[in-house]
């Protein structure tokens, strides 16, 4: 019963893990749709290509018959739908519509939150007209939002399923949404600015980008008023070149080299720089040719790429740490690996992560940290959390943005952290993993007053969200290893043969008692056929079909099985695999060869107490006829012998005399005959009472006792001991007895000890059976260190080295099963060592005989 109960807990543990593997790898494709939401955006030729792309990556997760996005546009209250798929309903997307509030669509832009609507909750909606077009039987809808700005919504829905839809597919909707409208507002801009620059050709002084002629000489002919964006107005650049307006020398230099490259080949260039400010230019030349061919001036566009390039270089940042994350397979390095980048990223002198992030600790400790050669620290240490670090940590756990430490924030490093780690400014965020507890990750930066910008803060952001992610996976991973170890720990501990098989009985699982019992290791035994590595087992092929098909447990008891000459049983059971894909079982063999020896003995023992009991009764009744015939034996040697008036009265009147009987008597041998009477009754006596004391459960405990008696009084009772089937009478063995000098009393229990006598004497009488000198016992009693031993030495066949490892074992016996159990060596060993706390050992070669040796202790 506890196997299956262990089976049972198994196979559950088992689908817990199938469960949550399918769970990560849902995530994982979720990870995938994002990814190709953001490679849209550059792969995709327009904006509608874009909505289609998101519309083909969603179909991949969730079948998606009927969708549309729409744009809206708050300024001037409308609403757009570029895009829509629709099976019942394609003529009622209209390009533009008026904004209406009272609409599904307009719900979800008013409230900010995703809409889940069944079949009941529309046909509500459409008897408060709002809802327009065909009513589906089950809508869901997620605003799509840039900060706290909805820019639209996306929606699904269907027209014949009302359970096409769950509440995961919403969830699924909003965890994309943000993505999707980021892309969308990406490829907007795109879009916008490659409008730009052919609307700037041509409107240059309406234009928004810095739009420049040079001559030859590299001076400026030409400057719009888009200049001032910079700080600048036209007129001071007008004849000038870059020189001689100021800008410093390496920028200089890479202008001066591009304009002379376009003047030189003919051929437009675009650059892109990076002003001193932060801000980031795209550089477009274009030459212009005279007449003759020859290239007159130069036209440049200037166009501010700064939130483009950082737009990149957050995709790239994000792509590099997803890829550590994706290729790790340790946490540690994982973690390391990250904080690396990180110090390339941010180009800051230290990056770290603090466990646990938690207020209640009494400290926590830094077990990774990344830091430049100048700025060196220890990891590992740990550090006990102050008042003021408590009330840091709860800060920073409940705030959603990072915590920044720099000359313009209010918050300033703190003394301790400035003059100890040398930090200037720092940048930190709590780690939310959704196993565990929580982490902290910050920045230092060390050599310079650093003011961590909106860009640096948005990014770490979102770094410390993709580190949490992995995170979680790398925890989650340890725990599902850790308990599949567990399992397969709890499933090699079992003492049954466990192996799983599919329907084709292919082996899937083997524990390590599978292995000891063929010699086959698991990874060998995995994918063969079980017959051919338990070919006794080869008939339930069919029954384990059965199991599997019928979610049936079978059960085979006791199945015999013939190895070495010895009979084995078997109990075999077929658990079938419930509520998983494949189509499996669990079979587990247990070997009950001694448990059936047990039961045998346990019946035996019964049958055995049975004839104890009459015996006992036997004896009884025979000692009263015994005593009365010894009683009679007694009053006629009396009555014949005796010179008593009575007896000389009637022999008188007999015409006797008492001296003429007497005389007769003994001419006859006939008193002689009446003592042997006496005494053989006193003899058999003697035997009953042994036997009564044999027999007689101790009830007294233990008492100071002479060995030597209780020695005598066992071989008296084995003299007895005559089987007629073996031919073989105890009272043919010479008993030779050694007592030393004072032996002393030693206390015990007397019927065990008894028992444990009998039992070696039995197993040295059989043992010199057949034997051709005389059958003897020397038997020895003396005192060696504070311990009574007895010696029982006997002249058999003796014993063998690699069975004398094996005689004290219960069940262990050279006999044939029906001539001995194997329990009466062992049966001594425990009364003599577990009972008494003694000592049982035996000292024998082939051919010299065996010395068994008994030690008690003198004192307890």
């Amino acid at each position: 019963m506890t196997g299956k109960k262990e089976a049972k807990a198994l196979c559950q543990r088992i689908e817990g893990l199938e469960e949550e593997i399918r769970r990560l790898k849902y995530k994982e494709q979720i990870n995938q749709t994002l990814l190709e939401i953001t490679n849209a955006v550059t792969t995709t030729p327009n904006l509608y290509d874009l909505y289609r792309s998101i519309h083909q990556s969603l179909d991949r997760l969730i079948h998606i018959p009927n969708i549309y996005i729409s744009i809206y546009n708050k300024e001037k209250g409308v609403l757009y739908f570029p895009y829509s798929k629709d099976e019942c309903d394609s003529d009622s997307y209209q390009e533009i519509r008026s904004f209406m509030e009272n609409s599904l669509t307009g719900e979800v832009i008013l409230t900010k939150k995703p809409l889940f609507l069944d079949e009941t909750a529309l046909k509500n909606r459409e008897r408060e007209n709002k809802i327009v077009g065909a009513v589906p039987k089950i809508w869901l809808g997620v605003p799509l939002l840039l900060d706290d700005m909805v820019i639209g919504v996306l929606a699904i829905q269907h027209y014949t399923d009302p359970d096409a839809y769950a509440k995961k597919d919403l969830d699924l909707l909003v965890s994309v949404s943000r993505q999707i409208a980021t892309a969308i507002d990406r490829k907007r801009l795109n879009e916008t600015l490659k409008e730009n620059e052919e609307r700037y050709r041509t409107l240059s002084e309406n234009s928004h980008d810095i739009i420049m002629r040079f001559d030859k000489g590299l001076r400026h002919l030409y400057v719009n008023p888009a200049v001032a964006r910079i700080g600048f107005s036209p007129d001071q650049f007008i004849g000038k070149t870059h020189r001689e307006l100021g800008f410093s020398e390496d920028i200089i230099e890479l202008w001066e080299k591009t304009l002379r490259s376009v003047f030189q080949t003919g051929a437009p260039k675009r650059i892109e720089f990076n002003l001193p400010e932060g801000i980031w230019i795209d550089w477009l030349l274009c030459p212009e040719f005279d007449g003759e061919g020859t290239v007159r001036t130069v036209i440049t566009f200037a166009r501010d790429i700064t939130q483009k390039k950082q737009v990149e270089f957050q995709s790239l940042c994000y792509d590099r740490i997803n890829k550590i994350i994706i290729n790790s397979e340790d946490m540690e390095k994982m973690l390391n690996d990250i904080l690396d980048s990180m110090l390339d990223i941010f180009n800051c002198d230290r990056a770290w992560i603090l466990f646990p992030c938690d207020p209640e600790a009494e400290s926590y400790s830094l077990p990774f940290m990344r830091h430049r050669p100048d700025w060196p620290q220890k990891v590992g240490y740990s550090v006990k959390i102050t008042e003021e670090a408590r009330e840091l940590l709860k800060e920073i756990l409940t705030s959603e943005d990072p915590i920044v430490y720099d000359p313009l924030s209010q918050k300033k490093v703190r003394k301790y952290i400035r003059e100890t780690y040398f930090v200037k400014s720092q940048m930190v965020a709590a780690l939310l993993p959704k196993i565990g507890k929580a982490w902290e990750v910050g920045l230092h930066q060390c050599s310079r007053e650093r003011i961590w910008t909106t860009a640096d803060q948005l990014l770490f952001k979102g770094i410390c969200r993709r580190m949490a992610d992995g995170l979680s996976s790398m925890l989650l991973f340890r725990e599902l290893s850790r308990a599949k170890h567990y399992i397969e720990n709890v499933i090699d501990s079992m003492p049954s043969v466990l192996l799983g098989v599919d329907v084709h009985g292919r082996i899937t699982q083997w524990n390590l008692k599978a292995e000891r019992e063929t010699g086959v290791m698991a990874k060998e035994a995995i994918g063969q056929e079980f017959y051919r590595l338990f070919p006794h087992l080869g008939q339930l092929s069919n029954k384990i079909k059965a199991a599997i098909e019928d979610a049936q447990i079978i059960e085979e008891t006791k199945i015999q099985r013939v190895v070495d000459g010895k009979s084995i049983f078997e109990n075999i059971t077929i658990f079938p695999l419930k509520e998983i894909s494949a189509k499996e079982a669990v079979i587990r063999i247990d070997d009950i060869t001694d448990k059936r020896k047990i039961e045998e003995m346990m019946v035996q023992s019964e049958k055995m107490l049975s004839i104890g009991g009459l015996a006992a009764g036997m004896a009884h009744e025979i000692n009263n006829p015994l005593a009365g015939m010894m009683q009679n034996a007694q009053l006629v040697f009396n009555r014949l012998s005796r010179n008593l008036p009575e007896n000389e009265k009637i022999a008188k009147e007999a015409g006797t005399t008492i001296e003429a009987i007497k005389y007769y008597m003994e001419k006859r041998k006939i008193l002689a005959q009446l003592g042997y009477i006496n005494e053989s009754g006193k003899q058999a006596a003697k035997i009953v009472q042994n036997m009564l004391s044999f027999a007689k459960k101790a009830e007294e405990g233990r008492t100071y006792e002479q060995l030597p008696r209780l020695m005598d009084r066992t071989l008296e009772l084995a003299q007895n001991d005559y089987d007629l089937k073996k031919r073989f009478n105890f009272k043919q063995i010479r008993i030779i007895r050694t007592e030393a000098k004072d032996f002393p009393l030693v206390r015990c229990e007397p019927g065990k000890i008894q028992q444990a006598f009998f039992n070696i004497i039995k197993n040295g009488a059989e043992a010199m059976q057949g034997v051709s000198e005389q059958a003897e016992f020397d038997i020895r009693f003396f005192v060696e260190d504070r311990m009574a031993v007895i010696e029982i030495r006997d002249n058999g066949p003796g014993i063998a080295e690699d069975l004398k490892k094996r005689i004290f074992e219960p069940f262990f016996t050279t006999k044939s099963p029906d001539k001995g159990s194997g329990l009466g060596l062992s049966v001594a060993f425990f009364i003599i060592v577990e009972d008494h706390k003694g000592k049982f050992s035996v000292e024998s070669s082939p051919g010299a005989g065996a010395n068994f040796i008994v030690r008690l202790p003198l004192y307890d």
